[in-house]
């Protein structure tokens, strides 16, 4: 069974080598979604190289041991130096939101200052997939409300940044507990060298508000395959279950780590185990989601002509059959033509109808256009938040909206660099395939490959945008660090 095991993952591994490649390839030569020349694409990646060489060089000079008593100190330093860092361009980025983020936004000031969010009740009933955001929203406004604070950005900002800076932290400490302290640095290495992240914390949306949670989950996953005391497994496995049901309820993609990790898990832990791990965190959401939901649609969107607008999955898969995968008009004035029973049926319909007219070869040219757009904009395109009437006029503004000056060379800078990620995360696949270096958790890491084939997977069918990436680049940082880790180690 243990061959079988190592078959199936070195497969996994050969097809998450072989997806990321194509999709960097195309991104470097024939991306003509970007239009990017290799020549703008070179200094982000030799930039990101010498870094990471430079790191390397520094960590082999520090003493392991050393390193080990004080990474907690290392830790917190850069935690609270990398927060506030977050916070004050937070500030400097401020903007007014406009569309979704005005919805959960606005919306849970409404709720939190009125006892409802009236204002918002048809966006919701078009949209429910974001009543968990604007609720998460809702719950720190009020808390803030408590202490008299009125400025509710602000808070966001404030909130936002220590996700953001919990998600490096969190990433270091996966990174840690599979190799050593020293991949933990380089894994904050990588993180500071994600600019976009430097922009984010003005940005609270779904992207940013679930970064934290893919990763944490399998940080507690790590937690709980070390771990031989059955109190505190189900103490990890609990755990799970909350950073799984905050992270799905803010944005559902956060569900494909979950995936990830039940299968590593039965890969490579005890079935029951593996059974349990499905089964807690999936109890935990459905409690959760069922309770928000009833409360939501019993005591505030309770006019059925609300919960008539309903917009079926099926509609974002139709949409994301055209103009490689774009938001469209049309098709949401389709999709809104149809009695509430029946759009999902002629949603699936068009899509079936589009499928046909594309055929195999027009169907993968589409998959890959996606595969470019969802992956291939360094700027996580975050300017899709920032360009919203900013408060403030700034020079960093001519680098990271869309309609600065300079925005061309901050955007290509940036995917240099997550090249780098992508050929760093491909190289130590291959590398893992062949068996070369062995972890501490396992003969071999599977979820985080899995994961990002999982999100590439999901986006490929689903709606098209830049910044449906973002709250798996965390993952790909883990990816990319375990390629850095040198020093073999038995198991």
């Amino acid at each position: 069974m243990t061959g079988v095991r190592k078959i199936l993952t070195k497969c996994s591994y050969l097809i998450f080598a072989v997806a990321f490649a194509y999709i960097s390839l195309n991104i470097l030569l024939v991306d003509n979604i970007h239009s990017y020349k290799i020549i703008q694409l070179f200094p982000g990646i030799i930039f990101g190289a010498v870094v990471v060489a430079i790191v390397i060089f520094l960590l082999n000079k520090i003493d392991s041991d050393r390193l080990d008593c004080n990474f907690k100190k290392v830790l917190l330093v850069f935690s609270i130096v990398y927060c506030i860092v977050l916070v004050r361009m937070g500030f400097l980025l401020r903007f007014t939101p406009s569309f979704d983020m005005d919805a959960i936004y606005s919306g849970a000031i409404q709720w939190t200052q009125n006892g409802n969010f009236s204002n918002y009740y048809e966006y919701f009933g078009y949209f429910p997939n974001n009543l968990g955001s604007m609720g998460f929203l809702h719950i720190i406004f009020k808390i803030a409300s408590l202490f008299c604070v009125k400025d509710f950005f602000a808070v966001g900002i404030i909130v936002n940044s220590a996700l953001i800076t919990g998600t490096a932290v969190t990433v270091s400490l996966v990174c840690r507990k599979i190799t050593n302290s020293k991949m933990a640095l380089m894994s904050l290495c990588l993180f500071l060298l994600c600019f976009p992240f430097y922009f984010m914390g003005a940005a609270f949306y779904t992207d940013s508000l679930s970064l934290l949670f893919p990763v944490l989950c399998y940080y507690l996953y790590l937690c709980l395959k070390d771990e031989n005391n059955r109190k505190k497994q189900m103490i990890y496995l609990a755990f799970m279950g909350l950073s799984l049901t905050a992270g799905m309820m803010i944005k559902f993609t956060v569900v494909i780590v979950l995936i990830a990790i039940v299968i590593d898990a039965f890969l490579y832990i005890p079935w029951k185990k593996a059974l349990l791990i499905l089964l807690v965190p999936l109890m935990f959401y459905g409690v959760t989601e069922s309770v928000y939901s009833h409360n939501i649609y019993k005591n505030y969107i309770s006019d059925k002509q609300y919960q008539n607008l309903k917009t079926p999955y099926w509609h974002w898969i139709m949409m994301g059959l055209q103009n490689n995968g774009y938001y469209s008009p049309d098709d949401y004035e389709y999709t809104r033509s149809y009695e509430i029973n029946e759009r999902s049926a002629a949603c699936r319909k068009k899509a079936m109808d589009r499928i046909g007219e594309l055929g195999v070869s027009g169907l993968f040219k589409l998959w890959t256009n996606k595969a470019v757009v969802c992956f291939g904009d360094g700027t996580y395109a975050l300017s899709d938040f920032l360009d919203d009437t900013p408060a403030n006029e700034t020079g960093i503004h001519e680098y990271i909206l869309y309609a600065g000056k300079n925005y061309n060379q901050y955007q290509s800078f940036s995917t240099g660099v997550l090249l780098l990620l992508y050929l760093l995360a491909i190289f130590g696949a291959v590398r893992d395939i062949i068996g070369k270096v062995k972890y501490r958790q396992s003969i071999l890491v599977t979820a985080p490959r899995l994961a990002m084939l999982g999100i590439l997977c999901f986006l490929i069918l689903w709606e098209t945008s830049g910044r449906y990436f973002t709250n798996y680049v965390p993952m790909l940082i883990v990816c990319a660090t375990l390629t850095l880790y040198w020093k073999k180690e038995k198991v």
